[in-house]
């Protein structure tokens, strides 16, 4: 019996405790994107807290369509319901406060909203007159303003200006407040930017008009046909929600929704970062674009719109296509969020462009979205006890130093403010209207502070967070980059190039290699170390040189066999005097087939030596480290060549045989190692713009090769300069179809493996 009642007990107990492990699972991941656009998983940033609907709420007529969300300082949240034409106000804790349906206008007349499609409150005791709930009442083509407690404050209309069409539609959609009591309003019907209206309403100017997209036949048009051109119409794209830049409280954000046939520039700047075809901005007072995108993709939503798609989650299928952006949210330290409607996904930006990461997804679980409108962030000030470094909760003590008891006797703790941020989305599916309450996690907390410490220029303190968030996410490439910019600001080089090999950041690390190598130079040692090496190195070529000069004009006029060292020099005077060169190569005997094997060697050496020994900036990830590959991207289109030449130049009566052809090619493979292993050796020591250097010597070396070639060949099959290219043109396609026989051989060959095969195990089956 009592066995009995031990298992019901521990049943009950995991029935208790079955509620919160649903509850505590994410039915999403979170990722972000590394420099070379692969998904890397990461800690939750965001967890689903709650949903929030009409029945939470206890609302007398269900929400419909809530298009858009605000919060204050005090963490109240403003709901527009665009479907009942109404407000709707919770305190934090999404209580219902109030509900504005029906007011009572500045005329004394009785008023409602005619399709609203947004909120945005200012609630700043600073500065309390531009206090105030500001709704975009669209179809009524006004903005009306309340006061905190829900009661009218006043109507903005239409502004007048002789910019604006008197008889054009003025529909607002979006608009918000800045510090100095300016209101930015985003039309759907105005082309030319954003509205920019003083505190009481009169037009200012407009600003940030977005460029037109003209596409090549309508440029085409405008060309050849001027008078044709005046039937196409140029419209610019409007900008579609607004929300101001909670760090400065005067710069704003503006998101543009593209059409189908405008997407191009939107996928192009992805790669490019610009502000043509961005579907984001940040625009000052003047309308400039001032968002910086320097993180490895333009902040635009999603990165693998093409090929592939991240699988997250219920939601593996996602669509591809760049990301329908239907809001954006400014947050705290200069980070920002905006809504991909299209994947149901969440992105989040730092002030630089850095993707922080990427949650969210489409479903019916908590945490899940269906058509997800507006997205805010809420915080919320919550009173928590203190505790010390040990984690033990600190009690309050008199002067005395005894501890302050309660009415029952117990220790009262000390307590403390701490701001929980919350992200709050807006679900407009009619089946559910409601909001999505998000909280955020540990995680994204210390990625927060982070943040915040670099904006402050506290880069130790910045540098010891991002060890915090390396070591919760060490799979995280913009991380190791803020974390080396920090150390790079510490004036911390050499700790800081690390960071940026480890995410791949070449830029970076140009720029801190470039201080470690301007420290080692200017000491006097080093420096002086470094022009004895040169001059030291010049005078070594220089001797090498005069030698085989002397060498070679000895050999000119001996007769009987040459040494393989003479034959070896043979290759100095050969390169800087091709046409003779080769005269005397073929028929003078200069050179052998020993003394070119010995240069293709060279060659596959140098070659080598470049895939394994070349700089980290000209190969972050290494991929050109194959040995093996490199000695056959040598050997295979020498042997090529060689073979195709031979076999036309029998068809084109050419003189030459099959090793003199040998002969001529590995002698005009003498400068190549030795160019190739200069580049390689200059790739450890230049880097940024100075490693077209680098590129500018094997391109030579290239060059220098290929003419020495077509020389070669020339002399060699006596052949005129145009039967030559001919036959050149004609290898060359040569080693082309080579190459396919081959490749359909090896094809049938792998084929007949693969039948016999199949038959020897169906034989011994039987």
């Amino acid at each position: 019996m009592k066995r009995l009642i031990k298992i019901i007990a521990i049943a009950f107990m995991l029935l208790m405790i079955l509620p919160t492990v649903v509850s505590a699972t994410v039915p999403y991941s979170t990722y972000t994107y590394s420099i070379n656009g692969e998904v890397l998983n990461s800690p939750d940033a965001y967890v689903p807290q709650e949903q929030v609907d009409s029945i939470s709420l206890k609302l007398s007529t269900p929400m419909i369509n809530p298009v858009d969300i605000d919060t204050d300082s005090k963490g109240n949240v403003y709901i527009i319901d665009k479907g009942t034409n109404r407000l709707i106000v919770t305190d934090a804790s999404y209580k219902l406060r109030f509900e504005i349906v029906n007011f009572v206008n500045g005329n004394g007349v009785d008023d409602s909203f005619y399709s609203p499609e947004s909120v945005f409150v200012v609630n700043n005791d600073e500065k309390p007159d531009y206090n105030g709930i500001y709704v975009c009442d669209t179809e009524n083509a006004r903005i009306v303003v309340f006061n905190l407690d829900g009661s009218f404050q006043r109507e903005i209309k239409k502004p007048v200006s002789s910019l604006i069409d008197p008889n054009a539609d003025y529909s607002p959609i979006s608009c918000v407040v800045d510090k100095y009591g300016r209101i930015y309003v985003a039309s759907t019907t105005t082309r030319d930017g954003i509205i920019v209206m003083t505190f009481d309403g009169d037009f200012i100017n407009f600003i940030g008009a977005p460029k037109v997209t003209v596409s090549a036949l309508e440029a085409l048009i405008q060309m050849v046909s001027p008078a044709a051109a005046e039937d196409l119409t140029f419209i610019p794209t409007s900008y579609t929600t607004l929300d101001l830049d909670e760090t400065t409280g005067e710069f704003v954000y503006a998101t543009i929704n593209y059409a189908e046939d405008e997407e191009d520039g939107q996928l192009t700047q992805l790669e490019t970062k610009t502000t043509d075809g961005s579907p984001v901005r940040l625009l000052n007072a003047n309308g400039d674009d001032i968002m910086s995108r320097n993180g490895f993709f333009a902040p635009a939503g999603e990165v693998a719109v093409n090929d592939k798609t991240p699988l997250t989650g219920a939601n593996s299928n996602a669509p591809k296509g760049v990301s329908d952006i239907v809001d954006i949210a400014s947050g705290p330290n200069g980070v920002w969020s905006i809504i991909d409607q299209k994947r149901s996904k969440i992105y989040t930006y730092d002030r630089t462009g850095n993707l922080l990461y990427i949650f969210g997804d489409a479903g019916s679980q908590l945490g899940n979205l269906t058509k997800a409108k507006a997205i805010t962030y809420q915080y919320v000030d919550i009173e928590m006890a203190k505790k010390d470094n040990s984690g033990k909760i600190v009690y309050q003590t008199n002067e005395a130093g005894e501890f302050i008891l309660d009415a029952e006797g117990k220790k009262i703790p000390e307590t403390e403010i701490v701001t929980e941020t919350y992200i709050l989305v807006a679900d407009m599916d009619k089946a559910s209207a409601s909001f999505t309450v998000y909280r955020r996690t540990e995680y994204a907390g210390i990625l927060d502070e982070a943040i915040g410490l670099q904006n402050e220029r506290d880069y130790v303190g910045a540098a010891d967070k991002w060890d915090e968030v390396l070591a919760k996410n060490n799979n995280f490439d913009a991380a190791y980059v803020e974390k080396g910019k920090a150390l790079y600001r510490q004036g911390k080089y050499e700790e800081a190039l690390e960071y940026f090999q480890n995410a791949y950041d070449i830029e970076n690390y140009a720029t801190t290699f470039q201080e470690i190598r301007k420290q080692t130079t200017s000491q006097p040692l080093v420096f002086i170390a470094m022009i004895v090496g040169i001059v030291l190195v010049l005078i070594g070529i220089g001797w090498v040189f005069k030698k085989a000069a002397k060498i070679n004009k000895a050999t000119a006029i001996k007769t009987g066999p040459r040494k393989f060292t003479e034959e070896l020099t043979y290759g100095f005077h050969l390169m800087f005097h091709p046409f003779d060169g080769y005269w005397d190569l073929k028929h003078e005997k200069r050179g052998s087939v020993r003394a070119a094997t010995v240069f293709l060697i060279c060659t596959v050496i140098a070659f080598v030596y470049q895939g394994q020994g070349k700089g980290y900036y000209y190969d972050p990830q290494q991929t050109s480290g194959n040995a093996f590959g490199q000695i056959f991207s040598v050997l295979i289109p020498f042997a090529l060549w060689i073979i195709a030449n031979w076999c036309f130049t029998t068809l084109f009566d050419g003189e030459g045989s099959i090793k003199d052809i040998y002969i001529s090619v590995g002698y005009a493979l003498f400068p190549v190692p030795i160019l190739v292993i200069i580049s390689t050796a200059l790739t450890n020591v230049l880097v940024g713009s100075e490693s077209q250097i680098t590129t500018l010597i094997v391109t030579f070396a290239y060059i220098w090769m290929g003419l020495l070639i077509i020389v070669g060949m020339q002399v060699t099959h006596d052949y005129s300069s145009g039967k030559n290219i001919l036959t050149i043109i004609a290898t060359l396609v040569g080693m082309i179809f080579i190459m396919f026989l081959a490749v359909l051989f090896v094809s049938l060959i792998s084929k007949m493996v693969s039948l016999v095969s199949t038959i020897s195990s169906e034989l011994s089956y039987r």
